[in-house]
């Protein structure tokens, strides 16, 4: 068992002092489970625990790698996180346990509703946040399970602090009220449902989104969409106003509105919705393409048109 995990077992939930106005937060209490104890262990919120080579296999699958290189589990934000720094292995995180547990590593990974894909070196790839309940992770051959405990109380959250600070502005000019409201709408109770619904009946969307958002299902650092033209000739789609659609279309099934475009990766990855096995799957379509000279055939469609005459396609 790694050093890193705490001993205490049956800690109960803990409470931690926060700045503003003097309130304090209840922590979920984050367990691991130990096969060598046979038991729960607790994880300190004060330090990352590492899921590494030493904790999932005793040392002995030299695959794996060592801290700080590694996946890790750590409480930050007022939240638990798992998040990883593997230039080897993805990390799934499936719910359980269940009957992914008794699978192993592969029904893990066929379960999984978050994937965090190989981290670039000296970066991490994008942490997500874990939910109360029993969760089983797996990296390489190993799986390990988890439970996250829901604080016996909540207090208030601590109240705002003071800014001195104009209103946000566009242009010069003071946003009005109902705009700010909007920025900050929560998504739909059943966003994530209805967009899972519309990628398992429309793949080519699942596969655009999944392209155009590649830097971030690989966790670049400063991650930026793929040009828009680029994910049409690739995937060979009707033009470069398909991706504006998908994406307009998902806003209203997220939000019930447009104006969220900045948000819309961070929903899509947050929650399993796009995967790096998506981004395979789309890039292997689109080397496909360029191989048997569909892509060669899309920039021609879509760089000529004759002048005066109609078409669905951009200039």
């Amino acid at each position: 068992m790694s050093s890193q995990i705490g001993q205490d077992q049956t800690a109960r939930p803990r409470w931690r002092a926060v700045g503003w106005g003097g309130g304090v937060v209840a922590i979920g209490q984050l367990y691991l489970w130990s096969s060598g104890r046979r038991d729960w262990v607790r994880c300190p919120s004060d330090e990352i625990t590492w899921l590494d080579r030493s904790l999932l296999s005793g040392n002995k699958d030299l695959t794996l790698h060592r801290a700080p290189r590694c996946a890790g589990l750590r409480y930050v934000h007022h939240r638990w996180e798992l998040f990883s720094r593997d230039t080897t292995y993805r990390v799934y995180l499936a719910r359980g346990p269940s009957g992914a547990a008794r699978g192993g590593a592969e029904a893990v990974q066929r379960a999984a509703i978050h994937v965090l894909p190989v981290a670039p070196s000296h970066y991490e790839a994008l942490p997500v946040a874990l939910d109360e309940g029993s969760w089983l992770v797996s990296i390489g051959a190993w799986v390990l399970p988890l439970r996250l405990d829901a604080p016996a109380r909540r207090s208030p959250p601590p109240p705002a602090p003071h800014r001195d600070e104009q209103p946000p502005t566009r242009d010069s000019t003071v946003l009005a009220k109902e705009s700010l409201a909007r920025r900050g709408s929560p998504p739909r109770p059943d966003a994530v449902e209805h967009v899972r619904g519309y990628f398992e009946r429309n793949a080519t969307a699942r596969m655009a989104m999944a392209y155009y958002y590649q830097e971030y299902l690989l966790g670049l650092p400063a991650p930026n969409p793929v040009a828009m033209m680029d994910v049409v000739i690739a995937l060979d789609l009707t033009g470069e106003g398909a991706v504006s659609d998908y994406k307009k279309l998902l806003q209203g099934f997220i939000w019930s509105e447009r104006g969220h475009a900045r948000d819309l990766a961070g929903f899509l990855l947050a929650n399993g919705l796009l995967t790096p096995a998506d981004l395979d799957e789309a890039r292997a379509i689109a080397a496909s393409n360029e191989r048997n000279g569909v892509c060669e055939v899309a920039r021609q469609r879509l760089r000529y048109r004759p002048k005066g005459r109609p078409g669905p396609y951009p200039r």
